[in-house]
């Protein structure tokens, strides 16, 4: 039987178990005394295995988007100040809403030059003017049921909202507003070129045919135009078209498209718009603005 054994491994090809060092896999040499090559002729000295992946995957990049995102968010900002593009939320949902209702075949350079910044008709809820209250002065809020902006106004009190947005530079400000028949010595307007509330320009007109011109400056009142009658102005309940053009060097008001006045060289500097609601010492006025319209061109 031994000597079988030593004829079998004289014959064999398989490399005799003195060429192994001490402490050589155990596995190499059962392979050899049954004739195998003590590895794999594809083995590897070191076993390739497949990569670890890194821990939080594809999440590592995340922070480099988001300071790309706010990067890029910067740049848009500052380009829209200087543009003199709105960044406040309305007039910005505002434009995103007609770019995507109208269709591209039927957008004129003349209607890209001529951006339309607001069009509120007060049918839903909107905070493009304040909603507040302040008891006994004045209530201030939409009424959706009656497609209006109110002011509701105690005696002798005068209340205002400038829009959520600073205009551009030259633009066109429309309103339609009416008095209430039964506070027909109210009175109802738009603010102009508002710093603070002692400095801005009021243009008003009442419920009895009546328009009058103001500035506030430094807490100051100066009455730029005295009440006067204008027979085209429409009586309390019904609408009046008040429209200001603004051009950064002069201002000018049209009432139901007449002119009516002009402020050749305005002591402000360009500032917000707005409304404007008043009473007299005798009764609460109530004023409804009917819709509102920014465009950012002058004419």
């Amino acid at each position: 039987m031994v000597q079988r054994m030593a004829d079998r491994m004289a014959n064999s090809d398989a490399t005799p178990a003195s060429q192994f060092t001490t402490g050589e896999s155990v596995r190499a040499r059962k392979r050899v005394a049954i004739g195998l090559e003590p590895q794999r002729p594809t083995a590897k000295v070191a076993p390739l295995r497949p990569p670890v992946k890194a821990e939080g995957g594809g999440w590592r990049w995340w922070p480099v988007i988001l300071l790309c995102a706010v990067i890029l968010a910067t740049l848009l900002l500052i380009m829209a100040r200087a543009l003199h593009s709105p960044t406040d939320w309305q007039p910005v949902r505002q434009n995103v809403l007609e770019l995507f209702s109208r269709p591209w075949s039927g957008i004129t350079i003349e209607e890209l030059a001529r951006r339309t910044r607001v069009n509120e008709n007060f049918t839903d809820q909107t905070r493009l003017l304040a909603l507040n209250e302040q008891p006994d002065r004045w209530w201030m809020n939409v009424v959706p049921d009656e497609g209006v902006y109110r002011l509701n106004v105690w005696p002798g009190q005068v209340a205002w909202s400038t829009l959520g947005m600073h205009p551009p530079a030259v633009f066109r400000l429309e309103t339609a507003l009416s008095i209430a028949p039964e506070t027909a010595d109210g009175y109802g307007g738009l603010l102009a070129r508002y710093q603070d509330p002692n400095n801005f320009y009021a243009f008003v007109i009442d419920g009895e045919g009546q328009f009058q011109a103001q500035v506030y400056q430094k807490g100051s009142i100066e009455i730029l135009q005295p009440w006067i009658g204008l027979d085209f102005l429409h009586a309390a309940g019904q609408n009046n078209l008040m429209v200001l053009v603004d051009n950064g060097a002069s201002m000018r008001l049209f009432l139901n498209n007449v002119l009516v006045f002009e402020v050749l060289e305005p002591r402000l500097p360009t500032g917000k718009v707005g409304v404007l609601g008043g009473a007299s010492p005798t009764s609460i006025a109530e004023i409804n603005v009917d819709w509102i319209k920014m465009d950012d061109v002058a004419e």
